[in-house]
């Protein structure tokens, strides 16, 4: 029997979820700098669902924060800093991407802000701001740079509420 993508639903993404080797790091990192001001949930937790979702023993130690900006649940980063054991890293991270790598998008109406934050906070940039269209007659300025832990984060210079177009 086929099926076809009419046949299953999903959301829109609800969640990146993050595996840190530093939770405090990584929390100041997208709340302070990035700016993902409101907690969702969070917890500290030995947990065996939990731990078994990640494939991971019964018995790992789990703490986490969930980030979110205000409004629904959509669109969070899950910060999650597994212990005992703790996961393998992954390896090295190059100045470029990698098959298989994730980037984090935002849109930022504080671009030049932020990107003097960064700068402040000593992150390593992939690219400096550089102008971008993706589709005819519509282009904004990007910036991709490394999370503490090498997570790749690309922001869109656009106002959240100048919509999508």
């Amino acid at each position: 029997m086929s099926h076809d993508s009419a046949d299953i639903a999903v959301s829109a993404l609800v969640r990146a979820a993050l595996f840190v080797s530093d939770l405090d790091r990584s929390l100041h990192f997208y709340r302070d700098v990035i700016g993902l001001p409101e907690t969702f949930a969070e917890g500290d937790t030995r947990d065996e669902a939990f731990a078994a979702l990640l494939g991971m023993p019964a018995e790992t130690d789990i703490r986490y924060r969930i980030l979110q900006i205000p409004g629904p649940p959509r669109g969070m980063v899950g910060l999650f800093e597994v212990r005992n054991p703790t996961p393998e890293k992954l390896g090295q991270r190059k100045p470029a991407c990698a098959v298989g790598e994730v980037a984090l998008v935002f849109y930022s109406g504080e671009f030049d802000a932020l990107e003097r934050r960064l700068d402040a906070e000593g992150v390593s940039f992939i690219c400096r701001p550089r102008y971008l269209s993706v589709r005819a007659g519509v282009g904004q300025q990007e910036m991709t740079f490394r999370d503490p832990d090498g997570i790749m984060v690309n922001v869109i210079d656009r106002s959240p509420d100048a919509g999508l177009t």
